[in-house]
């Protein structure tokens, strides 16, 4: 028996489970299930299957049942379609739970803050129907947020397949969600729409090959998308080819030209973080934003923040509010000793950091970090360079990271002193994070700080010896 963290989002649900949580494979062998459906006679393809058809049959298929989940009659495409949103959910919801169920398992379901009572009553009854045990709903910036941002506004941010939400969030004994805000009507669906037409123009204006007179074509531009994002997060540019007819087509793709088309949605969601801030705030205080791996993503929205005066940006990892919940839940449940299923509006909030306690003192403030510590076992801090992954460099000394091989960088991270300074040079593109800021190319570190490495989890604090050779 197990607990599993479900994570609701239409732009790809995700479940956790095990000790240390992981995530689950629950769409083929695919970690995320995006809110897609397509009726047909034979059945309802639903998850990437849909997604995949999605430009196939554009008159068809179905993205707004999650996000207008509901039980009113659908407008009839033909006799084999859902009655209503609720069929479709129940039918992705159960597919999921095919994929991810072992006897005995409990589930806590980790949701969107714009979910009304009724709607949290439709998904319960579709679980219960489904005969899974639900625990209890968390709101998914209580369930993803991990690290306390003292004396700073701290705020979640979200991007779903049709709005993008920002949850501002209340420090104190106890972490709650104060006010929301969002963008409805905007959401991933009209940020790839908007840069698959570009991708096209660019094909047009540079080859007059135009990959929208086929829905094949066309369609290859949205399987191919995810890809060139990605692709475009750690280049300067990239070259896309496509073949139509037997002839190769090609353009030069560089992220500002998906940054640029994005820079209105992006606009509104700078403008709905000043508006918590105004609303909220007194004398403008300091911002921590926590992304999700869904919004942190998006090419240039990162720097778009960044402009935002006074602004921490904490990048969170792929399920952090699947993998949160797991974390929390025993914390929760002790608050909540009455039978039945608990809808939580708050969590214990500890103001420091979540896993090490041990917070430089004003003697000790200027001192230089001059050990790694790591599953209880300190490494000296020197010229030669703390080498930190799977696979390392046998001439430097190694820090070996667990877990499944697959979901582990070879290299993440080397640390060394250099020049009177221990510096964290970056080796992967997986995510290192400094007490929860994601580090981008070279960091220098300070005492007491804390690196997580995104894939796998793993923690580190930086300390000081008395002896620095001490191990």
């Amino acid at each position: 028996m197990s607990l599993i963290g479900l994570e609701i989002s239409d732009a790809g649900i995700i479940a956790a489970a095990g000790t240390p949580a992981r995530l689950l494979e629950l769409d083929g062998q695919a970690t995320e299930s995006p809110g897609f459906a397509l009726p047909q006679k034979d059945g309802l393809l639903l998850g990437k299957e849909a997604e995949g058809k999605a430009h196939l049959f554009p008159r068809q298929i179905l993205n707004r049942f999650w996000d207008q989940l509901d039980t009113e009659p659908l407008e009839q495409p033909a006799k084999y379609a859902p009655q209503s949103h609720a069929e479709i959910v129940y039918h992705h919801m159960s597919r999921i739970w095919q994929a991810i169920q072992k006897p005995g398992d409990e589930v806590v379901l980790v949701v969107p803050d714009f979910y009304d009572r009724q709607q949290l009553g439709l998904i319960l009854g579709i679980a219960q129907e489904l005969s899974m045990d639900i625990k209890g709903f968390v709101p998914m910036a209580l369930a993803a947020s991990s690290i306390a941002c003292p004396g700073k506004m701290l705020m979640y941010l979200d991007i779903h397949l049709h709005r993008i939400e920002v949850n501002y969030l209340k420090q104190g004994e106890y972490l709650t969600i104060e006010d929301s805000a969002m963008t409805a009507g905007k959401g991933l669906i009209h940020l790839h729409r908007d840069w698959v037409e570009t991708i096209a123009q660019e094909f047009v204006g540079s080859t007059r090959f135009d990959p929208l007179h086929l829905a094949a074509s066309e369609q290859e531009l949205y399987d191919r998308l995810p890809a060139v994002l990605s692709n475009l997060q750690h280049n300067s540019s990239m070259v896309f080819d496509m073949i139509d007819a037997g002839t190769a087509y090609s353009i030069t793709l560089k992220p500002d030209l998906f940054a640029d088309k994005a820079q209105a949605i992006y606009g509104d969601v700078c403008r709905l973080v000043e508006g918590l801030r105004s609303k909220h705030g007194k004398k403008k205080p300091v911002l921590a934003l926590q992304l999700s791996h869904r919004i942190s993503r998006l090419p240039g929205f990162r720097e778009i923040l960044s402009t935002i005066e006074d602004t921490q940006i904490i990048e969170l990892d792929r399920g952090a509010a699947a993998n949160g919940v797991l974390e929390i839940w025993q914390q929760l449940s002790d608050q909540h000793n009455t039978e039945g299923i608990s809808f939580f509006t708050s969590r214990p909030w500890q103001q420091s950091r979540p896993k090490y306690d041990v917070e430089p003192s004003a003697e000790t403030a200027d001192m230089l970090p001059t050990h790694l510590l790591h599953r209880s076992i300190a490494y000296p801090i020197n010229d030669n360079p703390l080498s930190i992954g799977r696979e390392v460099d046998s001439e430097k000394t190694r820090v070996q990271t667990h877990g499944h091989a697959s979901r582990i960088s070879p290299l993440y991270c080397t640390i060394g002193l250099r020049d009177r300074e221990v510096v964290l040079d970056e080796h992967s593109s997986d995510g290192i994070f400094v007490d929860g800021t994601r580090v981008s190319g070279s960091m220098v570190l300070q005492l007491g700080q804390i690196i997580r490495l995104g894939t796998n989890g793993e923690q580190f604090q930086l300390i000081a010896c008395l002896n620095r050779d001490e191990t």
